[in-house]
């Protein structure tokens, strides 16, 4: 089992935050609290209308299987989202 964490800048530019590798993962996100922008997660034809609404309120947590992907978008501005990958 390995433990990975990092950050990344979400924006109005749909991006992927992870895609799970052969054997799936473990995923968590946290959104910096103070930033006041949702993002909004889903797969890569995600969009502000269509994702799941996350704020910094939230911690949000999934379990990927094998080559899924998870991609986020803001609607407004950047924030920055924390993740730690448990494969």
């Amino acid at each position: 089992m390995s433990i990975t964490a990092s950050q990344q800048s979400i924006t109005t530019t749909r991006s992927l935050i992870h895609q799970a590798d052969a054997d799936g993962c473990k995923l968590a996100l946290s959104l910096d609290a103070s930033a006041g922008t949702h993002v909004y997660v889903g797969n890569s034809a995600v969009t502000a209308s269509t994702g799941f609404i996350f704020d910094g309120a939230q911690v949000l947590q999934m379990q990927l299987s094998a080559g899924d992907a998870v991609h986020g978008i803001t609607s407004v501005g950047a924030v920055t989202l924390s993740k730690i990958v448990i494969d």
